[in-house]
């Protein structure tokens, strides 16, 4: 919460002192700070009857919170889009902000007052249109007017919070049934034609059609990624924008989006991560988008970085940071003890005895690290546990592949067909630890009708170490 002294200041740096009518209801509104409910009451009234000077004041506390929250806090219809933040202004309504508070008292106003309202409307700053869209939310009355006022609105954010209103009052009159169903409609779908031609679009497939706007969206903070869809071989990546709308990428595109944020001091690796440690049908891309990864650490949040780049060493990228572990939460920090022995660390090659040849044996998904231990005892380990250990057999077969151990080659096609949750492990073995004569065994299978070995047979090739 800004505090009201400090809000003032702040305010008050921007222009000279207040007029005295304007000073009044500078008093009025930090006074709906007050704990007393009937001197809250008395600001809101003096506000409320306060006109266009009321209206400046109150716009200028309101601008504090930025545009989204001045259109929620004013009633974007709750019925269509209620926020986890208006959930809790409305169990706890004396802790909202005092820019909250303005916005909701500037809604008041507009649906009162007309002439405020159609000035708002014709007004050169997008803010004052916006609380002019918002308003009619409180007033049905008013929301075609208000949705035909957005028809040539320049801002491509405000037109397309326009359609997001459109859509909820369009339903709310569908349950009211009072007849203004259809207008609303015919306006709702002409402001959708409109803002076609500032949207950014549904996919983007290659780089070059990425837009400018979403761009600058994720710059700013209004775009956000939201995951991925479909297979490692065909990744599809979304961004949410600040309305609501999904952009789908293609996994080109995203390092194109990456690349093009980055560029302007924005670093989203939620863009990137998944094609730099899971993509198996572009190793190129693959490739590039480790190399950003591991060249922006230093912008990956702090609390995130050391598992980013464990992640990215495990996935076989070079990175300079050097990988720490959690020597006393060994179960918890397999991630991170898997990237450290790549990289060199003798501690955790001796961990990894702590953890293997030590353990109780209930869960066997991590022994594919027996294959960094690189002795012979750790061969004979995995080879015991594979032929024990029907959970672990995969990741047991992974170590021997890793150490180059001719018994894998009698386990594979068991371990190749019930590798459950060990395929990560012993994908990355094959790969990592490939000879010609594992390939050879590999195509045999592959002749049998497995589909687990045809998907590590195309992951072979994609990656280049197996010839097409």
């Amino acid at each position: 919460m800004v505090h009201a002294p400090v809000l003032l200041a702040a305010l008050m740096l921007a222009g000279a002192a207040p007029a005295p009518d304007e000073a009044a209801m500078w008093k009025a509104i930090f006074s709906l700070e007050q704990p007393v409910p009937a001197v809250r009451a008395s600001s809101e009234a003096t506000l409320l009857k306060g006109g266009a000077t009321a209206y400046g004041v109150l716009a200028k506390v309101a601008r504090v919170g930025g545009m989204e929250q001045a259109l929620e806090a004013m009633g974007h219809p709750s019925s269509c889009s209620f926020t986890v933040q208006q959930r809790f202004r409305e169990m706890q309504p004396n802790r909202a902000s005092l820019s909250s508070r303005a916005a909701e008292l500037l809604g008041r106003m507009l649906a009162e007052d007309a002439t405020l309202r159609q000035k708002a409307q014709r007004s050169e700053d997008p803010f004052d249109r916006g609380l002019a869209l918002a308003a009619s939310a409180r007033t049905p009355a008013t929301q075609v007017d208000a949705l035909m006022a957005m028809r040539m609105e320049p801002d491509p954010k405000l037109r397309l919070w326009a359609t997001s209103f459109a859509e909820c009052f369009t339903r709310l009159a569908a349950k009211r049934d009072d007849g203004s169903e259809e207008a609303l409609s015919a306006a709702s779908r002409e402001l959708e034609e409109l803002a076609d031609a500032v949207r950014a679009p549904l996919r983007c497939v290659e780089p070059e059609e990425l837009e400018p706007v979403l761009v600058e969206e994720l710059v700013k903070g209004l775009a956000t990624p939201s995951g991925w869809s479909g297979t490692d071989d065909s990744m599809r990546f979304y961004v949410r924008r600040e309305n609501g709308e999904r952009v789908e990428l293609s996994a080109a595109c995203a390092v194109a989006a990456y690349d093009a944020a980055a560029a302007k001091g924005t670093y989203e690796e939620g863009l990137i991560m998944s094609i730099a440690t899971m993509m198996q049908g572009d190793w190129k891309l693959r490739q590039a988008a480790g190399q950003r990864l591991a060249r922006d650490l230093e912008h990956v949040p702090e609390q995130k970085r050391n598992r980013t780049a464990a992640e990215l060493v495990i996935a076989g990228h070079e990175v300079k940071k050097k990988v720490t572990f959690d020597a006393s939460r060994l179960d918890w920090n397999q991630v991170e003890l898997e990237a450290a022995v790549r990289q060199g660390n003798p501690e955790a090659r001796a961990a990894i005895q702590r953890l293997i040849l030590c353990r109780n044996g209930v869960d066997q998904r991590d022994l594919s690290l027996l294959g960094y231990a690189g002795t012979k005892a750790a061969a004979d380990k995995a080879y015991e546990l594979a032929q024990k250990c029907p959970q672990g057999k995969a990741s047991a077969v992974a170590a021997l592949v890793r150490l180059k151990d001719p018994r894998a080659v009698t386990l594979l096609s068991q371990a190749m067909a019930d590798w459950g949750f060990d395929q990560e492990p012993l994908k990355r073995a094959i790969l990592e630890s490939y000879t010609p004569k594992l390939g050879e065994q590999l195509k045999a299978m592959d002749a049998r009708g497995s589909p687990q070995v045809r998907s590590m047979l195309q992951f072979l090739r994609a990656a280049g170490v197996m010839k097409p």
